[in-house]
């Protein structure tokens, strides 16, 4: 078996929530050593995981800045990383959603991509989470294109110089770079 298929589940027992890591009893014929090791070890990771963020992210929503989304997605890019051979969270984009303080369904892959395309040095409080996404969006097509590195050091530039346009109006401008690279319309 690749990878270890598992379900990180949330349950009530006498009133009390609870959760914990499921693997399907046939998928433990297929993998090779000590199962019981493997599976105690995902979740010690998974909950410190959950642990970390609960502190990092205000539960304040009006206190939350780019710095704390971008060290969740840090941590969830870095878990990824660590487990992609060894397991699959068949249930991935519920639990995190679940789990983590982010403040809704469609910035989980985002906060992910932010924490693997971005580093500490490329986050600006003053920069607001709504310019980082639209920068997100466009960041593996930056890449492929070697402008993502300059893309974040301009966008830093123009927060410090106040130059900042609405994040709708960067979006414009992030399409334009890409329009001009395809020749136009």
């Amino acid at each position: 078996m690749k990878q270890i298929p598992v379900k990180i589940v949330e349950y009530t027992i006498s009133g009390e929530t609870r959760k914990n890591v499921m693997i399907d009893l046939i998928d433990t014929y297929e993998i090779s050593g000590n199962v019981e090791n493997k599976i105690k070890k995902f979740k010690k990771k998974y909950f410190d995981l959950i642990k970390k963020s609960t502190k990092i992210m205000p539960k304040e929503k009006s206190k939350r800045k780019p710095s704390h989304f971008w060290q969740i997605g840090k941590l969830l890019y870095d878990f990824n990383k660590s487990i992609e051979n060894e397991f699959e969270i068949t249930n991935y984009q519920q639990a995190v959603i679940r789990d983590f303080p982010l403040y809704n369904r469609s910035v989980v892959g985002h906060v992910i991509q932010f924490g693997e395309f971005f580093s500490k040095k490329d986050i600006v409080d003053t920069i607001s989470m709504s310019h980082y996404i639209e920068l997100i969006w466009k960041s593996s097509l930056l890449e492929k294109m070697k402008k993502l590195e300059g893309e974040k050091k301009r966008l830093i530039k123009r927060s410090k110089e106040k130059t900042l346009p609405s994040h709708k109006e960067y979006r414009e401008e992030l399409n334009k770079l890409f329009e001009s690279k395809s020749g136009g319309k």
